[in-house]
């Protein structure tokens, strides 16, 4: 297995000059083929000729043949100096092609140059080789120091106060370097750079050193240098701790573990990888779903040291290795670790190396997650930086767990991310992804509004909130928020529902009290956010600053200042917010007709007591049917009363505005965005299980069956089509022709038809019922809970349409004799059902006949497909009927 990395493992650079890019590149690599060719030789080789020199972006790949000294065995060597380890995929290829060299050439030996070293897996290959095959070798960065260190060719730097230990080629030369320390911060001062030979460091070394990214913008000198030469005097990079909300509903501020809510399967595992030592971990999710909550609470629960850092402040690569140094003092301030003498911050593989090498309390560990990560993407050798972190981490699973927490809607946006180095962090990562909130998620925060509150929030308020917020936390806890203040100013839940709970309004409602000055300057935060606080501070007064900021409308981010949340960012810049209507309908345009009808024939409203009354029904009924005018913006409620809005009431033709202003409503609904994207992909064509199937995805904290979103999805597209954006086609729905005039009427409401079924599937005695008091007083209402059995009689012939108006009905001529139910004429419309003669036949063949056996007869008439239990329930209720048309069945011996 690889060893542990140590603070003194050295690296190797290769300094050579060149007028561009390629030319430098170019030059590297001879230089490299050269020092190769000395490594090879201290190795016992002859003089080593090149076969082949690849030059890369992030390396060369190197292959060398030479001949041994003494016995002139043969040798094929290659080098891979890279920018990250060598995976054990290269170290598998190299030693493919050498085993088909050596079907030519038995005699010949395998040199692997693993620059800066091999991966755990590679090292594991190459030492499980070496056991079998002898005469293949590897040798990392740190064995070709010690090599060159034996055959005192080189002259190291020692002492307390130095660390990463580097290797430099030259075409002068090789020479050792050193980063050295100040012995109080254990940070970087200069770097200095020994040569064996007495001409010392040349100065186009110390030049090219102090260009490089060795050096880290820290002063290079010779070693020995007087003391007068230059040093650096260490400046901390800006740290800052991200910190939670003080309340429940404080959208602005990550929650607090304290205010935590859900999550669970996400925190399980997270803890479970920062006890075993399993690794980075990356937070992915769109701006505000809780990434930086979820890390506040992951952190909470750490047997150890758990931080949070805002990278908002990383300005370069420095950062890291002082956000690792702010840990691990953390850590040893707490009690819980003791650094080692030889500590190193100068460098992020030092502080590594050190937090690794320090005694730790049983069970104790450091996490450190890195929040707001997608800043760091504007910068390529920051982000590099963390990338080493990454793989280090994911090599070294000791103490210290690291984690990534980026928004996955902005990234994409930087022209200039660096997608590799991003990927390179997710690939050795656990990526946990982060949807929005689910409905119990959601019921959990309406719970605490109505304890905040002191009330009990009514049913269509908590769906409001429930299905505006679309789970999203910071928008369901800005929303409730909203409603908290407004409950202590004494508005009512009616009050607050007419007002739709526009997100858009909260934020106008934040800027209605700034003054121009403020507008101009939160603009200009917006715009270039996060902004330099002092860049801000020179273009405005620095008391409209201030006033940002106490408005908590500006958050500072150490030297930085940034609006307070990501969506407002938007709308200060857009102008809208990237939100679309969410609501659910729940009742067709056919359901609420009536109520429209009613409305308009009252001069436009009227009370829901009124109402109730003349359906029979209850003003809870009422009160629902008037829920899709509402959310549609057709109509305005409050307490007892429904009124369709006046351009509605007052229209020449009402309507043709209703459904104009349903068209408009529906959308700006997001579903119809669902709509749109699915009949793109369906050739214009959308299934409505298809559809469901996406509303059920984008609603995530409205809970409901297969078949509930079935109907929503149903429900949906009927409004469509009654405004004229969509035509029923089969079992889907086709995007509409410009200028269709739309299907149904809401202010033309008639008594329905009542449609035929499938008979028989209800006991016949609640019909037979309905039937004699129809023929005793035509005019008589059937109640609402016997409406079902209308179907069944129509079905079957015994209710008849009237002919005088639409949706009346009467008994059919002949059906009762003197007031009684005639049997033979039961029995004939029986036999006139599909499938009742033959059900008939085979009950009066065998009076035992099972109501499995007479329900697939049914079954087979129906052309239909039906379970047992189905076919069951049929057949006992033809039984029922069959009896009561007069027929004998033997109930016994059917149930043995």
């Amino acid at each position: 297995m690889l060893s542990q990395v140590v603070v003194q493992d050295p690296v190797i650079i290769l300094l050579a000059e060149g007028d561009d890019a390629g030319s430098q590149a170019n030059a590297r690599g001879h230089l490299f083929e050269s020092f190769m060719a000395r490594v090879m030789h201290q190795l016992g080789y002859k003089e080593p000729t090149q076969s082949k020199l690849n030059v890369r972006a992030d390396g060369f790949e190197v292959d060398i043949s030479a001949q041994h000294d003494l016995n002139d065995a043969h040798a094929v060597a290659e080098c891979k100096a890279l920018a990250t380890n060598i995976n054990v995929n290269q170290a598998t290829a190299f030693y493919g092609r050498l085993t088909a060299l050596r079907f030519k050439q038995t005699n010949l030996d395998g040199f692997l140059f693993a620059i800066p070293r091999l991966t755990a897996d590679a090292a594991q290959f190459v030492e499980s080789v070496r056991k079998n095959d002898p005469r293949f070798f590897a040798y990392t960065a740190g064995d070709i120091w010690d090599l060159l260190q034996r055959r005192g060719l080189t002259d190291p730097i020692s002492g307390e106060n130095v660390s990463d230990q580097a290797l430099v080629v030259h075409s002068s030369g090789i020479y050792c370097a050193a980063i050295e320390l100040d012995p109080e911060t254990r940070t970087g001062r200069r770097i200095v750079v020994n040569a064996k030979n007495r001409g010392g460091v040349p100065d186009s070394v110390l030049r090219q050193l102090d260009e490089s990214d060795y050096a880290r913008g820290l002063p290079v000198v010779a070693y020995g240098a007087s003391t007068s030469a230059p040093v650096s005097g260490y400046t901390a990079p800006v740290i800052v701790e991200v910190h939670g909300s003080g309340s429940d509903f404080e959208y602005q501020l990550p929650a607090s573990p304290k205010y935590f809510v859900g999550r669970r399967d996400a925190v399980n595992r997270i803890e479970d990888k920062v006890a075993h030592a399993g690794g980075p971990f990356v937070l992915n999710a769109q701006s505000g779903w809780g990434k930086s909550s979820l890390a506040l609470k992951v952190a909470s629960t750490v047997e150890g040291v758990g931080l949070v850092f805002d990278t908002r402040t990383a300005g370069a690569p420095t950062y890291v290795a002082g956000a690792l140094r702010h840990a691990a003092l953390t850590a040893q301030v707490r009690g819980l670790v003791k650094l080692p003498a030889d500590a190193t911050w100068a460098t992020t593989e030092g502080a590594l190396a050190t937090i690794d090498r320090a005694e730790w309390s049983p069970d104790k560990r450091i996490l450190v997650i890195f929040d707001q990560f997608e800043n760091v993407f504007t910068d390529t050798a920051l982000t590099a930086e963390f990338r080493d972190v990454a793989l280090w981490t994911s090599e070294n699973r000791s103490h210290i767990t690291v984690g990534f927490a980026w928004k996955t809607d902005y990234v994409d946006w930087i022209e200039t991310h660096p997608f590799r180095l991003r990927d390179q962090i997710r690939e050795v990562a656990t990526v946990v992804t982060l949807q929005p909130f689910g409905s119990a998620e959601v019921d959990t925060i309406l719970r605490r509004l109505e304890q905040a509150g002191g009330v009990a929030l009514s049913r269509e308020l908590r769906q409001r909130l429930r299905e505006y917020s679309q789970g999203l936390p910071w928008l369901l806890k800005k929303l409730t928020g909203h409603l908290l203040g407004e409950f202590k100013r004494g508005k009512t839940q009616e009050q607050l529902i007419s007002e739709a709970l526009n997100v858009q309004d909260l934020f106008v409602s934040d800027l209605a009290g700034l003054s121009p000055g403020e507008r101009e300057c939160l603009n200009f935060v917006a715009r270039f956010a996060p902004a330099q606080a002092s860049e801000v501070t020179e273009r405005f007064q620095a008391s409209l600053v201030q006033s940002l900021l106490n408005q908590r409308l500006v958050v500072q981010v150490g030297e930085k200042l940034d609006t307070y949340w990501d969506i407002f960012r938007d709308y200060l810049n857009t102008g809208r917010v990237p939100i679309e209507d969410s609501y659910i309908l729940r009742q067709s345009p056919n359901s609420v007709a009536r109520l429209v009808s009613e409305l308009l024939a009252q001069g436009g409203g009227a009370a829901t007591s009124a109402i109730a009354e003349s359906w029979d029904t209850t003003e809870n009924v009422v009160w629902n049917t008037a829920r899709e005018l509402r959310q549609l913006g057709l109509a305005r409620s409050e307490s007892g009363r429904v009124d369709l809005i006046a351009e509605i009431a007052e229209a020449v033709d009402s309507e043709r505005e209703i459904r104009t202003r349903v068209a408009r409503a529906l959308r700006r609904h997001k579903a119809w965005t669902i709509f749109i994207e699915l009949a793109e992909r369906g050739q214009g064509r959308v299934a409505a299980s298809l559809f469901a199937r996406r509303l059920q995805e984008a609603f995530p904290a409205v809970s409901g069956t297969t078949n509930t979103w079935v109907t929503y999805a149903r429900t949906f597209l009927a409004w469509c089509a009654y405004a004229g954006l969509a035509l029923p086609d089969a079992n889907a729905f086709i995007l509409a022709p410009d200028g269709s005039s739309g299907v149904g009427s809401l202010t033309t409401k008639t008594p329905a038809t009542i449609k035929r079924g499938v008979f028989p599937t209800l006991a016949p005695g609640p019909a037979i019922d309905i039937l004699s008091k129809l023929q005793e007083d035509p005019s008589y209402q059937v109640p609402r809970e016997k409406r079902k059995y209308l179907t069944q009689l129509v079905t079957l012939g015994a209710l008849v349409a009237s002919g005088v108006s639409p949706g009346e009905y009467r008994v059919a001529p002949g059906l009762f004799d003197a007031g009684v139910l005639s049997t033979q004429a039961l029995r004939q419309m029986l036999e006139g059902v599909p499938g009742g003669r033959d059900a008939i036949a085979a009950l009066t063949n065998d009076s035992g006949l099972r109501a499995v056996a007479a329900g697939a007869v049914f079954e087979g008439a129906y052309n239909a497909s039906w379970t047992d239990s189905t076919k069951d329930l049929v057949g006992r209720s033809f039984f029922g009927w069959a009896r009561a048309a007069g027929l004998s069945t033997r109930r016994g011996s059917r149930e043995k």
